[in-house]
C-alpha cells in the first residue's frame, strides 16, 4: 500500500515539474509575445502582460522545479529487494538439510559422550581395585627395621610386588580397548547379521520403507560380487527406472537379457551373436535372422522337447523331479507360473526369471 501511494506522488510530483519547466519555456521564448502570469491567470487578471526578464514568479518557479527534482532524486534511490521464489525455498531446503546434519551431529556426539562416561566408570573401578590392593599390600606388621642388613637378601623379593603395584594402573587402558573391540565385534556381527540376508529379500524391504539409495547399493554390491546373475541386473534396472533413471536402467534391462540370452545359447547350443541377431530381427527367438536362421519355405518342426525341463537354465534334475510331482510337466506350463511359486516348489534359495526364460525357449521353438 505505502508503494502505491509513493508511485502516485512521484506521478503527481513529475507533472508538476513538467508543466512548470514548460511554462518557463514559453516565458523565456516569448511563445505567447508576451509573458504569462500565473497569479493572474487564476484570480481573473491581465495573465499576458509585458514583464522583466527575471520576475519574482520566476524565481519560485525555479525554487520549486529544484525542490521537486531533488525530491524525485532522492526517492528513486530507495529500493526494495526482493528475493524470488525459488532462491527463497532452495534456502528453506538447505536449512533443513544443515539441521538434519547438526541433529546427527549431535547424536554422534551424544553416543560419544556415552562411551567416554563408559570408560570413566570402568577407569574409576579399576582405581579402586588398584587401591583395595594397596590396602591388603601393608607392610605394618614389619615391627622390627632397626637391622637393615638382615633385609639385604631379601630385598629382591619387593620388585614383584612394585609390579603388582603398577598392574591395576594399566587396567583402566585394557578395559577401554577391551570395550572398544566389543564395539567393533558387534558392528561386524551386525554387518554379517545384515549380508546374509538374501539380496532380493533385503531390497525389496529397503524398497518398501522408501529408501531407494540402499536398495541401489544393495544391488550394485550383488552385481559387483555376482554379475552373471540376470536376476541382480533386473533388480538394479528396477531401482534406477523408480528413480527416474530411464537410460540407465535401459541399458541394466538388455544386459540382464543378454545373460539370459546366453544361458539359453548354453542350453539350445546357438551362438550368442545369432541368438542376438535374432532378437534384433522381429523382437523373439524364432530363427528369423543370424547365421544359422531358417527361412520360411525350409523351415521344419519344432525341435526342442517341451517336457525337458531341464531345459529352462537354473532348473536341474531335482528341480524338474519336484515340478514334476506338482503336475508341471511342459515348459508352457512353467511359462505361465509366477516365479515366487517355482522357487517356493523347487525349493530354491533365491528367486530367479524361470518363467520368462521358459517363454523364450518357446519363442524360440516357434
Amino acid at each position: 500500500m505505502s508503494t502505491k501511494k509513493n508511485n502516485t506522488i512521484q506521478i503527481f510530483s513529475i507533472i508538476i515539474l513538467l508543466s512548470l519547466i514548460s511554462l518557463e519555456i514559453v516565458n523565456i521564448l516569448n511563445l505567447l509575445g508576451e509573458k504569462l502570469f500565473l497569479r493572474e491567470l487564476l484570480t481573473g487578471g491581465d495573465y499576458l502582460r509585458p514583464g522583466p526578464a527575471v520576475s519574482s514568479q520566476d524565481i519560485i518557479i525555479f525554487v520549486i522545479i529544484l525542490i521537486l527534482s531533488l525530491n524525485l532524486f532522492f526517492s528513486g534511490k530507495v529500493k526494495t529487494t526482493v528475493i524470488p521464489e525459488q532462491v527463497a525455498v532452495k534456502l528453506v531446503q538447505k536449512a533443513k538439510v544443515a539441521e538434519k546434519k547438526a541433529a546427527e551431529a549431535e547424536k554422534k556426539i551424544a553416543k560419544a559422550e556415552k562411551k567416554v562416561a563408559k570408560a570413566e566408570k570402568k577407569a574409576a573401578e579399576a582405581e579402586k581395585k588398584a587401591e583395595e590392593i594397596e590396602e591388603e599390600l601393608d607392610f605394618d606388621d614389619f615391627d622390627d627395621f632397626d637391622d637393615f642388613d638382615d633385609f639385604d637378601e631379601e630385598e629382591p623379593e619387593e620388585e614383584p610386588e612394585e609390579e603388582s603395584e603398577e598392574e591395576p594402573e594399566e587396567e583402566p587402558e585394557k578395559t577401554s580397548s577391551k570395550s572398544q573391540s566389543e564395539d567393533v565385534e558387534l558392528d561386524s556381527l551386525l554387518e554379517q547379521a545384515s549380508e546374509s540376508e538374501d539380496v532380493s529379500t533385503r531390497a525389496n524391504r529397503l524398497m518398501a520403507q522408501g529408501d531407494l539409495v540402499g536398495a541401489l547399493e544393495v544391488w550394485k554390491k550383488a552385481t559387483i560380487n555376482n554379475g552373471d546373475v540376470s536376476e541382480y541386473w533386473r533388480g538394479l534396472a528396477q531401482v534406477l527406472d523408480l528413480m527416474g533413471e530411464s537410460e540407465k536402467s535401459k541399458i541394466a534391462k538388455e544386459h540382464a537379457d543378454r545373460l539370459d540370452s546366453k544361458l539359453i545359447a548354453e542350453k539350445t547350443g546357438r551362438k550368442m551373436e545369432d541368438i542376438l541377431a535374432d532378437l534384433l530381427d522381429d523382437g523373439i527367438l524364432n530363427f528369423s535372422a543370424g547365421s544359422d536362421a531358417i527361412s520360411t519355405d525350409t523351415q521344419t518342426s519344432p525341435t526342442i522337447d517341451n517336457e525337458d525341463l531341464t531345459l529352462i537354465p537354473g532348473i536341474g534334475n531335482v528341480s524338474a523331479k519336484r515340478l514334476k510331482m506338482k503336475g508341471i510337466s511342459t515348459i508352457e506350463q512353467v511359462s505361465k507360473m509366477n516365479d515366487s511359486e517355482i522357487m517356493e516348489i523347487i525349493n530354491s534359495k533365491k528367486l530367479d526369471s524361470w518363467s520368462d526364460m521358459a517363454k523364450k525357449i518357446l519363442e524360440n521353438d516357434k
